[in-house]
């Protein structure tokens, strides 16, 4: 006999409802998570490998910062996300960019995707560090498609 999901689970050492919007949110970043390893898994450079996992790392310390059990530095996270952008930005973006030319990129493209759900679902999020997540997850999404189009010409 199939036993009855009780639709809770534990956050901050609560029981919880699963319908809370933060679980929505903590299910996104997950999910960009395990987009960015499989981006991480097709990539060949180990230098871009080693930029993936390093946005891997702050993805699961504002995941410890959402579940309440880690403290983190978003203005710093966001300053080094608008570096990595004047970095990558060398080349201008004529047109929209196509998913598909190779694997690494069609992943990033994918990681964006989720990226701007994450942001919107943010938007409605009630906690004091609102308008600092939403800026990091939009300066990601955007690095994330310069990224991409960096891929594209590989």
């Amino acid at each position: 006999m199939l036993k009855k999901d009780p639709s809770f689970t534990f956050l901050k050492g609560k029981k919880q409802k699963k319908s809370k919007p933060v679980f929505g949110i903590l299910g996104d970043l997950d999910e960009l998570l395990a987009v960015l390893g499989l981006t991480k898994a097709f990539a060949i450079s180990k230098n871009f490998k080693k930029q993936i996992t390093f946005l891997q790392d702050d993805l699961v310390a504002i995941g410890g910062f959402l579940s309440g059990v880690k403290k983190i530095d978003l203005p710093e996270k966001i300053n080094f996300l608008e570096e990595k952008i004047k970095v990558t930005d060398k080349f201008s973006i004529k047109a929209f960019s196509r998913p598909g030319i190779n694997k690494t990129s069609a992943w990033l493209h994918l990681a964006r995707t989720v990226c701007r759900r994450l942001e919107r679902k943010l938007v409605s999020f009630k906690t004091s560090q609102k308008l600092l997540l939403v800026s990091y997850f939009n300066r990601l999404s955007f690095l994330l498609f310069l990224l991409a189009c960096q891929q594209e010409k590989k």
